[in-house]
């Protein structure tokens, strides 16, 4: 089992814990934040479930799960869940899917974007990882500008591919290739401090 800890500029991303079912409960019940995935956890039953799961998978060797609790650095404050989950546990597609989660508070601050790009150096300069994508509802604009500012290029938008709220919508996918992170990043520079054991 790896333990995962990372310090951006403004956040530390850690493993989520036993002690985060309230902080969890509190992002996964909130119907604004769980709008454009149409699935909130209305009872805390389902909340307490979704974190055994995850603690479940934290656990496992190979880890093959990364769902990460987002903390404001100066103040310890929960304010979401940024996830990192490769296709296969021994991770030799070289492929895993970014997602992100906020509570509505801290939208338009930026904070999902550098949560994004700490979880993308961690997935190349870490899990050695050859290919990073993500998707989206095509309304949901801020989670797709989300990609565009973790230089993730757009690979495809499927016509009315998703059924939300009852009403068929159309669905696009980012992604980055791990030559292209490197092709942007410059030499010697790093986005946060890692910390795994």
């Amino acid at each position: 089992m790896k333990t995962f800890y990372r310090q951006t500029k403004r956040l530390i991303l850690r493993d989520l814990a036993n002690d985060d079912l309230m902080n969890v409960h509190r992002l996964y019940s909130d119907a604004k934040a769980m709008y454009f995935l149409d699935l909130p956890h209305a009872e805390i039953a389902q909340s307490q479930e979704y974190l055994e799961g995850v603690l479940a998978d934290n656990s496992k060797n190979p880890r093959r799960s990364w769902q990460i609790a987002v903390e404001l650095a100066d103040s310890r404050v929960f304010i979401g869940i940024a996830c990192l989950e490769p296709e296969t546990a021994e991770l030799k597609d070289g492929r895993a899917e970014l997602s992100y989660y906020f509570l509505p508070e801290y939208w338009g601050k930026s904070y999902a974007t550098e949560a994004g790009r700490a979880m993308i150096q961690f997935g190349f300069e870490t899990l050695e990882l050859n290919k990073i994508f993500s998707g989206c509802v095509k309304i949901n604009a801020a989670s797709e500008n989300v990609m565009i500012r973790c230089n993730m290029q757009k690979e495809a938008e499927y016509k009315k591919h998703t059924k939300m709220h009852g009403e068929w919508t159309n669905r696009v996918e980012y992604a980055i290739l791990r030559e292209e992170y490197y092709a942007a990043k410059p030499v010697g520079t790093a986005t946060c401090r890692p910390h795994i054991k």
